[in-house]
């Protein structure tokens, strides 16, 4: 996982070696199983994962039809920012669309980390705006 959390942090900021250490110990491994949900719609989260290998698949779904579909290719961090952050259900599931490793990190616990570290703050002030991994505007 330390080598492709590297690979993706990289694309925003550098970070030493206790730096990346340090981000990477607050994810934990999660078992996932092809189709399998990370994420349900209505289901409160707490936390953000971290797709170490695979693909997951992204979307809305109303009357049984799936919208706003989008793919996630490793490395990649994801969740429904809207819900975390609101303390709302997600309105999103996320799937396993190929075999994957996922990991995840407690919000809070990153949000420590990060009242600890600026660098680490902005990395995740940077990666929060990505709308591709965080769809906080609803409408993607």
């Amino acid at each position: 996982m330390l080598h492709s959390l590297q690979q993706f942090t990289r694309k925003y900021m550098e970070f030493n070696a206790t730096e990346l250490v340090t981000l990477a110990s607050l994810f934990k491994p999660i078992a996932c199983n092809e189709n399998a949900f990370v994420i349900k719609k209505r289901q409160h989260i707490s936390n953000i994962y971290f797709l170490n290998s695979g693909v997951l698949k992204s979307y809305r779904e109303n009357n049984n039809r799936k919208y706003n579909v989008k793919l996630y290719y490793n490395p990649i961090l994801f969740s429904d920012l809207n819900a975390l952050t609101n303390r709302t259900p997600s309105t999103r599931n996320f799937v396993i669309t190929k075999k994957a490793t996922v990991f995840m990190a407690n919000f809070e616990d990153i949000i420590r980390l990060n009242a600890k570290s600026e660098k680490h703050d902005f990395f995740f002030k940077m990666i929060f705006e990505e709308e591709y991994m965080f769809n906080s505007n609803g409408n993607t």
